[in-house]
């Protein structure tokens, strides 16, 4: 107990020694709410309700056994896909036979929930792909990305005698996301507004839950 509370009084100097040293403009707070699994968040927007799974087919690592769009189909009333990837919908139609897109602009139906999980880290223009997003009426937005500030990531140089930095990262990633900074660019670059985050998978994801504001 002695312990408990002295760790939590150095966290508290530590904090306020912080923020005296950098300027309040340099410092973004918001909330963040932690859950063990993605899925424990995704489910209360994916239970019986219509959903528009963007980035479904898991290019180019597809395994049935750890593919989302399938994990999540029996828990939809109805479940469609989208993904540029046309030879991947050809493979995942073999394991869930749903209604898939190739683009955006195809999608004219509305949706309970449109779910975007680790996909937007990849798109070359993140301010034009969340605009076509938003253009898909629904009632919740769900988007995630990893998370930047997470230790199981090893980031680093090999070692100290030579320049090699090395980042464990998929290939196809374009970017980094924070809590913040996911937030930010939803609500700069769309009229959505960002109702909770959440840390997920022992905080390798961030995620926002967004609504029409």
């Amino acid at each position: 107990m002695i312990k408990r509370k002295l760790k939590n009084l150095k966290a508290i100097i530590k904090n306020r020694l912080f923020k005296k040293e950098i300027d309040s403009f340099w410092i973004q707070e918001v909330m963040v709410y932690k859950t063990q699994n993605r899925i424990q968040v995704f489910d209360k927007y994916l239970m019986r309700k219509k959903v528009l799974h963007i980035g479904c087919t898991d290019f180019p690592i597809f395994d049935p056994k750890n593919n989302l769009h399938i994990q999540i189909s029996n828990k939809c009333k109805e479940l469609h896909g989208l993904d540029i990837d046309f030879e991947g919908i050809e493979v995942l139609k073999k394991h869930f036979d749903g209604k898939y897109y190739t683009s955006m602009a195809e999608v004219s139906e509305d949706y309970d929930t449109v779910l975007v999980p680790e996909t937007i880290e990849h798109v070359e223009n993140i301010k034009k792909f969340l605009n076509e997003m938003e253009k898909i009426n629904a009632r919740n937005y769900i988007i995630s990305a990893p998370n930047c500030f997470n230790s199981h990531f090893k980031h680093g140089f090999l070692n100290k005698k030579n320049n090699i930095f090395r980042e464990i990262i998929h290939p196809d990633h374009n970017c980094w996301f924070s809590p913040y900074t996911l937030k930010n660019v939803i609500e700069k670059y769309t009229n959505l507004k960002v109702k909770e985050i959440h840390l997920s998978n022992y905080n390798l994801m961030v995620i926002c839950i967004c609504e029409r504001r």
